[in-house]
C-alpha cells in the first residue's frame, strides 16, 4: 500500500468500489471481526486503519441502524487503542515506582550509615 496525505492508498479490491458486489464482500470481511487475540495482534496502524473503514462505511450510511453497527464496531478498534495506552502507561508508572522505591532505600542506607558512623 502506498501512503498518501490523509493516510494509506487502499487499492480499488479493497476500497470503496463502485461494484456492489466487491463493496458488499469489503462489508463482509469488515463486519466479520477478530478473535480478541487477532485483535491484539494487529498494529497500531492496522487497528486505525480498521476504525477509519468502519467510520467511512457508517458516514457512506443513508440508514440510521446501520450507521450505528458500523460506528459500534468501529467503536472496538478505539476501545482497542484505549487499552494499549492504558498498557503503556502502566508499564511506564511500574517502572517509576521501581526507581523510586531503589532511590528510597539507597537514600535510607545512606541516611543510616551517616547516623551510625558519624559525619
Amino acid at each position: 500500500m502506498a501512503e498518501g496525505v490523509r493516510g494509506p492508498v487502499v487499492a480499488p479490491e479493497e476500497g470503496l468500489s463502485g461494484d456492489p458486489q466487491v463493496r458488499n464482500e469489503r462489508r463482509l470481511r469488515l463486519l466479520y471481526g477478530e478473535r480478541i487475540d487477532e485483535l491484539h495482534a494487529l498494529t497500531k496502524e492496522q487497528v486505525i486503519e480498521k476504525h477509519d473503514a468502519h467510520v467511512e462505511e457508517a458516514r457512506n450510511s443513508n440508514k440510521q441502524g446501520v450507521r450505528l453497527l458500523w460506528l459500534e464496531r468501529a467503536q472496538v478498534y478505539r476501545d482497542e487503542l484505549a487499552r494499549r495506552e492504558t498498557v503503556r502507561l502502566t508499564k511506564s508508572l511500574n517502572r517509576l515506582t521501581w526507581v523510586i522505591t531503589v532511590a528510597t532505600i539507597i537514600v535510607m542506607a545512606l541516611t543510616a550509615w551517616t547516623v551510625i558512623y558519624g559525619a
